[in-house]
This record gives C-alpha cells, sequence and structure tokens, in this order.
C-alpha cells in the first residue's frame, strides 16, 4: 500500500530554521487535510533544541499536542526524532498523546542503540517509522541484513531515502 507523508513543517523548517506561527501550523496542517494527506510529519521531537511554541522543533510531545487541536483524527501524525536527541524515557505513551507514530532517523554507527530505541517507541504504543540515514554508505549486503533485523521488531514502515541529495 503506498501512503503520501507531507514533511513540510519538518523538512520545510531548514528554510525558516522551523520558525512557523501557530497559526501558519494550522493553516498547513487544515490544507494537508483538505488534500487527503495520508500521514503529516510534524516536525522535531529535539530536547535540546525544542520550544514550546511558534516552532516545529518540540522539547515534549505536550507542545504537540498543543497544535493538533482541532486537528483531523483520520489523518496519521508523527514525529521525527533524530537518535540520542531525545529521550525516549521521557517519551508517554501513545494513548497519552496526539502523536501517532515516531519517526527514528539514526546513522550506520549506531544501528544497535537505533534498533534498542525502536523497541522502547514500539512498546509505548507508537508506530515506529525506522529511518537509515546516509544509506549510500552501506552495502547492499548490511543494508539487507538492517531490514532483516529492523524486520523482527513490527516496526510500522522502513524508509529508504536521500541523504543530502542523493541516493545510490
Amino acid at each position: 500500500m503506498i501512503k503520501v507523508l507531507d514533511c513540510t513543517l519538518r523538512d520545510g523548517g531548514y528554510v525558516n530554521d522551523w520558525n512557523f506561527t501557530q497559526s501558519q501550523v494550522g493553516k498547513i496542517i487544515n490544507s494537508l487535510e483538505k488534500s487527503n494527506i495520508d500521514i503529516i510529519e510534524l516536525g522535531y521531537l529535539d530536547k535540546k533544541r525544542g520550544g514550546e511554541g511558534n516552532s516545529t522543533l518540540f522539547n515534549a510531545t505536550s507542545s504537540i499536542d498543543v497544535i493538533l487541536n482541532g486537528a483531523s483524527s483520520s489523518i496519521q501524525k508523527v514525529v521525527m526524532i533524530d537518535l540520542f536527541a531525545f529521550d525516549i524515557d521521557k517519551l508517554p505513551k501513545q494513548v497519552d498523546t496526539k502523536i501517532d507514530g515516531i519517526r527514528l532517523a539514526f546513522h550506520k554507527k549506531d544501528i544497535t542503540d537505533a534498533l534498542q530505541t525502536a523497541k522502547k517507541i514500539i512498546n509505548l504504543g507508537y508506530q515506529l517509522f525506522f529511518q537509515p540515514m546516509v544509506t549510500k554508505t552501506y552495502t547492499d549486503k548490511e543494508f539487507l541484513a538492517l531490514i532483516e533485523k529492523a524486520s523482527q521488531i513490527d516496526i510500522y514502515a522502513f524508509y529508504i531515502v536521500d541523504s543530502f541529495g542523493s541516493m545510490s
């Protein structure tokens, strides 16, 4: 099944330093809902860089829940976490937030930690979107081994994306 994920609120932050007003976020979410987007990526969950308003860099899930007041419950809502940028032990259970899933991004050298963190996120009830970064550094054998390991922990989706505009 193909699903469309919009990452305007996260990836768009590279253009405006994640400075989105509440009004802008609301308008973007409303437009995406009208466009029948399947999944909205709301931004980054990042304890050090995140804030509590007018940004899509969030320091806690409670900051994310505020921007989702009035948002459709039929669209999946996810947030990205770069491995080690947020203490997963401080992540609430999924039923206690409006976020459906976590997109976990990690580097090749951190595969073991990423798999352990992924299990914790899944155990909290979130859909896990698993994303190795800079995939062009993997051999085919390494990449297939990672896919095999990831498939054993009940992930929701495995991402294969470009890094810095390139992919092999």
